[in-house]
């Protein structure tokens, strides 16, 4: 009887350490924040990329060097405009934009500014996730000239100050004004896909990655 009662408070034991466990290491949910406290607020921003890729049914236009600047402020709301994005740039002439079928020269549009929205807040990892919207950019690869607009999905991490761009089945860019010079591989209609990680610092020019808390 004596070792039944030790094994039966054994397995009880052990029941209780485990959900004891499971409590503490509990992730919690995302939650459709209503308040947003952007640290340092208002601030100006600055933010580069080596790994942006514009690609338009499979022809990837390739940027070693991608730019950003502007305005970050506290917001209320959901989602939130938390940022204004007044400068933004992909490739320089020391590290041009380039494809497959050849260079590529990317020119932005940001009056009015690209805006920085907030839809959910992550406490367990400080990631938020929003968008992107009123991007515009012309693009020439050889002969053939289109324009890009629309919306890009992105993510945000606070300890790492990194700015995530990607697409989904609701935020997306849509191919305009295409020129006879594409025809054959880009076309009015199409959605190329966006992807990228920004480092940024605030302010602008600094050292210190700002963070975004959603509440």
């Amino acid at each position: 009887m004596n070792r039944r009662l030790k094994k039966l408070a054994f397995v009880v034991g052990a029941a209780t350490a485990s959900v004891a466990l499971a409590a503490g290491t509990a992730v919690a949910d995302p939650i459709n924040a209503t308040n947003w406290d952007v640290t340092p607020s208002p601030t100006t921003f600055s933010a580069a990329s080596t790994n942006t890729v514009l690609e338009v049914n499979g022809i990837p236009l390739t940027c070693p060097i991608a730019r950003a600047s502007g305005n970050l402020f506290d917001a209320t709301g959901n989602p939130g405009h938390v940022g204004d994005i007044t400068a933004a740039s992909f490739g320089d002439a020391a590290n041009p934009c380039t494809s497959p079928l050849g260079p590529v020269t990317p020119t932005t549009n940001t009056a009015p500014p690209w805006e920085l929205w907030a839809e959910t807040y992550d406490s367990a990892t400080g990631v938020t996730t929003g968008f992107i919207n009123n991007v515009k950019a012309h693009l020439t690869v050889l002969t053939c000239d289109f324009d890009v607009t629309g919306e890009v999905a992105v993510t945000y991490t606070n300890s790492s100050g990194t700015l995530g761009v990607s697409n989904n089945a609701t935020r997306q860019l849509t191919v305009s004004n295409a020129t006879a010079g594409c025809a054959g591989f880009i076309a009015n209609g199409d959605h190329p896909t966006f992807t990228g990680a920004y480092g940024v610092v605030a302010p602008a020019g600094g050292t210190t990655a700002p963070t975004i808390v959603g509440t």
